[in-house]
C-alpha cells in the first residue's frame, strides 16, 4: 500500500471513530439524560455524595413530603380498626391542621438523610413522625426497577427497603414525572400508606406476642402469691397479731414466699424485650414489681418490729401499687383492643 493509501485508511478509521463518539454523545446527551432510569442513577449518586443540589434536581422533596404527609396520617388512622367513619372523619379533618407540620417534618428529615447519610439531628416532632412511621427502623437496599405507565407518561422505581420491626423488606414504589426541560423527577411516594400498614402490622404482631409471653409469666406468679395471701389469711385467723407466733409465721411467708415472687416476677419481665409500643405498659409493670418488694420488705420489718412508722409506710407504698396496676390493667385492655 502507497503512503498515501495509508494515509486515507488512517483518516477513514479515525473519522469512524469521531462518528460512533459523536453518535454516542449524542445519544447520551440528548436520550439517556432524559430518562427515568438516568434519573434514578442521578438520586442514588446525590445520596451517596450528599450533594443535595444534585439530588434536588431529580427530587421534588416538597411535593414528595405533602404527599407522604396525607398517607401517614391515612396510614395511622388505618392501624385503628376500632374507629367508626364518623370518628374517623373528625380525625381527619383535625389531622389537617397538622398537615404543614408533619409535612414539614418530613421535608427536613429527607434533607438531613441526604446530607449526612442519617436522619440525625431533626426536632423532636420530626423524630416522633418519623420513628411512628417506621423509617428509623427502615435501611436501603437498592433500586429494584423501573416501570412505565403509558397512560398517565409517568414512571414507577421500586426502592427496596428492609423495615427492621418487620425483618422483612417492603419496596416503596416513586413516582416520576417529566418536567418541560425533559428531566425526570421524583414527586411522590405511591404506596406510602401501605408500608405504615405494613409497619404497623408488624408493631401488632410484636406486640401481641409480648402481651402473651407476659401475661403467661403474670398468670403463674398470680397464682404464687394468690396461694401465699391464702396463708396469711389463715395464719392470721388460728391467733391475733399480738401473738408472736402469728407475726413470726406471716413474716416466714412474707419474706420467704411472697417477697422472692416478686422479685423473681420482676426478673423474668426485664428478660423480655418490650416493642416499642409496649414500653410504657413495660415499665408500669417493673414499677409495680419495685413497689410491692418495697411492700414486702416493710411489712416484714413491720411484723417483726411492730412500729408504727413501718406499717403506716407499707400501707403507704401498697396503695400505690394498687393505684399503678389498676392504671396497668386499663392500659392493658386498651392496647389490646388495638392490637386487634
Amino acid at each position: 500500500m502507497s503512503l498515501s493509501g495509508k494515509w486515507k485508511a488512517i483518516l477513514t478509521v479515525l473519522l469512524t471513530v469521531v462518528v460512533v463518539a459523536g453518535g454516542g454523545a449524542l445519544w447520551y446527551f440528548g436520550y439517556y439524560t432524559k430518562t427515568p432510569e438516568y434519573a434514578a442513577r442521578m438520586i442514588e449518586e446525590a445520596a451517596a455524595a450528599h450533594d443535595m443540589t444534585k439530588f434536588e434536581r431529580y427530587v421534588d422533596v416538597r411535593k414528595i413530603s405533602e404527599t407522604a404527609s396525607d398517607e401517614f396520617l391515612e396510614g395511622v388512622m388505618d392501624s385503628d380498626r376500632a374507629m367508626s367513619e364518623e370518628a374517623r372523619s373528625a380525625v381527619t379533618n383535625f389531622a389537617q391542621i397538622f398537615r404543614a407540620s408533619v409535612s414539614k417534618s418530613f421535608e427536613d428529615a429527607m434533607r438531613e438523610y441526604v446530607r449526612t447519610g442519617e436522619w440525625g439531628d431533626v426536632s423532636p416532632d420530626a423524630q416522633l413522625i418519623l420513628d411512628k412511621a417506621g423509617l428509623y427502623q427502615a435501611e436501603p437496599r437498592g433500586v429494584e426497577g423501573i416501570e412505565k405507565n403509558a397512560e398517565d407518561g409517568k414512571a414507577t422505581l421500586g426502592l427496596r427497603l428492609y423495615q427492621k420491626e418487620a425483618a422483612d423488606e417492603f419496596v416503596l414504589k416513586i413516582c416520576l414525572g417529566k418536567g418541560q426541560d425533559g428531566v425526570w423527577r421524583a414527586e411522590e411516594v405511591a404506596n406510602f400508606r401501605d408500608f405504615i400498614a405494613f409497619v404497623m402490622k408488624a408493631r401488632k404482631e410484636q406486640f401481641r406476642t409480648y402481651l402473651k409471653t407476659t401475661e403467661e409469666i403474670l398468670r403463674v406468679h398470680e397464682e404464687k402469691i394468690s396461694a401465699a395471701d391464702k396463708k396469711l389469711v389463715d395464719i392470721l385467723h388460728s391467733g391475733t397479731m399480738g401473738d408472736m407466733n402469728v407475726r413470726r409465721q406471716m413474716r416466714a411467708v412474707m419474706a420467704e414466699e411472697i417477697l422472692p415472687d416478686w422479685q423473681l416476677r420482676r426478673s423474668e419481665l426485664e428478660a423480655v424485650e418490650a416493642p416499642t409500643a409496649a414500653h410504657a405498659l413495660h415499665r408500669l409493670r417493673l414499677r409495680i414489681c419495685d413497689m410491692r418488694i418495697a411492700y414486702a420488705l416493710r411489712y416484714a420489718d413491720w411484723l417483726e418490729t411492730k412500729k408504727g412508722g413501718d406499717i403506716q409506710e407499707a400501707n403507704e407504698i401498697l396503695k400505690e401499687a394498687r393505684t399503678l396496676e389498676q392504671e396497668a390493667e386499663t392500659m392493658t385492655r386498651r392496647m389490646m383492643r388495638g392490637a386487634m
